[in-house]
């Protein structure tokens, strides 16, 4: 009975060390990280990484270049004419973009992952009057990492990418991130 019970104490032991073991290798790698492979990397907001450069034919005919507008602070929002939430939130864009627009906050909407017959309709029902177009290709969607919609970028005078919001954006949240840009 009593070479049972030493047998029990050493498994339980060596089991318990076993998980500790297993933990601590876990807390190790995950804190460690791998940059080799961008594991647990900054975010370009994080390292304050220039806005990718781009150049969007909008749907009045004209060309958006976002290297023009260096020097003023921009509002860059990727959204999508099936995309509920940005649908919610094209007033209060709408608003903020006549308020700031005037203070030189230069304003795009591009549209992702949608139709531009789609898109233009969408715009026009909502009312919004700021500049947009379509990202055909998905290169601009692809190169400032968009995976879900609808998503905002702050951008500063110097070309910056400042902050991005995912999600539906608010009237308090535009005047406070563009407050900080200005």
């Amino acid at each position: 009975m009593m070479q049972k019970t030493k047998r029990y104490k050493l498994f339980l032991i060596a089991g318990a060390t076993g998980i500790f073991i297993a933990i601590s290798l876990a807390a190790m790698l995950l804190t460690r990280g791998d940059t080799t492979k961008g594991f647990f990397t900054q975010s370009a907001i994080e390292t304050r990484e220039p806005a990718p450069d781009f150049s969007l034919e909008l749907f009045d005919g004209s060309t958006f270049r976002l290297s023009d507008h260096k020097g003023k602070p921009i509002l860059i929002n990727f959204f999508a004419s099936w995309c509920a939430p940005c649908k919610e939130e094209i007033p209060d864009l709408e608003n903020i973009g006549q308020e700031y627009g005037p203070k030189g906050v230069v304003f795009l909407a591009i549209a992702v992952n949608d139709s531009e017959e789609k898109a233009r309709t969408f715009l026009n029902e909502l009312g919004l009057s700021f500049p947009a177009g379509i990202d055909k290709t998905n290169s601009i969607q692809e190169s400032f990492g968009v995976y879900g919609l609808p998503t905002t970028y702050f951008i500063d005078k110097e070309g910056i990418t400042n902050y991005l919001h995912a999600g539906i954006v608010t009237e308090e949240l535009l005047r406070y991130e563009l407050d900080k840009l200005l």
